[in-house]
Order: C-alpha cells, then sequence, then structure tokens
C-alpha cells in the first residue's frame, strides 16, 4: 500500500510540474519578473518582519548596515483564472493571459504552486492564502476542492505571518 501511495505522490508532482511549466517558461512570467525587478526594492520594514525573527533581522542590520535588508515593493498578488495583478502600492498592473493570446485557465489548481514560484523571487515576508469551490468527485459520494483565487500579500502586524497557505497543499 505504501510503494502505490508513493508512486501516485510522484506522479501527481510530475503532473503539477507538467501544468505549469508552460507559464512558468512564458514570456508572460518573464514580463511579471521583470516588473517585479523594476519596482525596485525597498528598506526592510520592521514590522514586516516575524517576531521570532526580529532579533535576527536587527543582528543582520547591525552587521552589515541596513542597505543589506530590501524588500519587494509589491504588496499583494492576485492570481486567478483570466490573469495575474500585482499591487505596488497605489500602482496595478494586470497581466492578463488573453493579452499574451492565452487560453484562461481552467485548471486552477496549479495556480498555487506558481503563487509559490512568485514568492521565491519577491523579497520580503508574503503570506499564500487561495479561496475555493468544492464540486463533487465521481460517484458523488465525496467532494474535492477547487482552487478559484490565489492571493499573495505581504506580512504586516495587522496580518499575522503564516508561512504556510491556509489549508497544507503539496505541491512539489
Amino acid at each position: 500500500m505504501g510503494l502505490i501511495s508513493a508512486i501516485q505522490n510522484k506522479t501527481e508532482e510530475v503532473r503539477a510540474r507538467e501544468r505549469i511549466r508552460p507559464l512558468l517558461e512564458s514570456r508572460m512570467m518573464r514580463d511579471i519578473l521583470l516588473e517585479i525587478g523594476q519596482r525596485g526594492i525597498e528598506k526592510l520594514d520592521p514590522q514586516s518582519v516575524p517576531l521570532e525573527m526580529r532579533d535576527r533581522a536587527a543582528k543582520m542590520a547591525a552587521e552589515c548596515g541596513t542597505a543589506g535588508l530590501h524588500q519587494s515593493v509589491i504588496r499583494e498578488v492576485i492570481l486567478d483564472e483570466a490573469g495575474i495583478v500585482l499591487y505596488a502600492g497605489n500602482d496595478e498592473v494586470a497581466f492578463r493571459y488573453a493579452d499574451y493570446n492565452y487560453e484562461n485557465i481552467q485548471d486552477t489548481d496549479a495556480l498555487p504552486a506558481v503563487a509559490q514560484y512568485l514568492v521565491q523571487h519577491l523579497r520580503g515576508y508574503y503570506n499564500i492564502s487561495r479561496t475555493f469551490y468544492t464540486v463533487p468527485k465521481r460517484g458523488g459520494r465525496a467532494t474535492a476542492e477547487k482552487t478559484k483565487q490565489v492571493f499573495i500579500c505581504r506580512h504586516h502586524e495587522d496580518t499575522p505571518f503564516d508561512p504556510q497557505p491556509t489549508q497544507k497543499q503539496k505541491l512539489f
């Protein structure tokens, strides 16, 4: 039984990677990462550092000055079936799949993995959460959760830091 589930998990990981690979390698993603890079960085806001990590951040600041502590100016990113939207300050930059001659994403369950990929390129501390809806599984005995939207929000004191998605999801 353990071997079967291990094989199934591996194939699900491969399927998840294959589903998001075209998006991660697309011109759209390059444009998004370029936009994130051009948005620049700002000095690390102490409020965006979790309480348990503030001592370490203060030590780093003392060692290398505040020049070494920077974070992205992006405060929020929303991913849904139509596109990806970046919010930086008062600016809203939308990247719509239709603008890149892609169709809307039907299988939005791949979006949490794309969000995790984006967080690796954003500097600072971010929470990833999602909204979902339920659909009946084949046979009608149970329901499955399908992703609707994924939110990446920069952490501040009024939004407690949680490094895990709202619901634990094994992406890769």
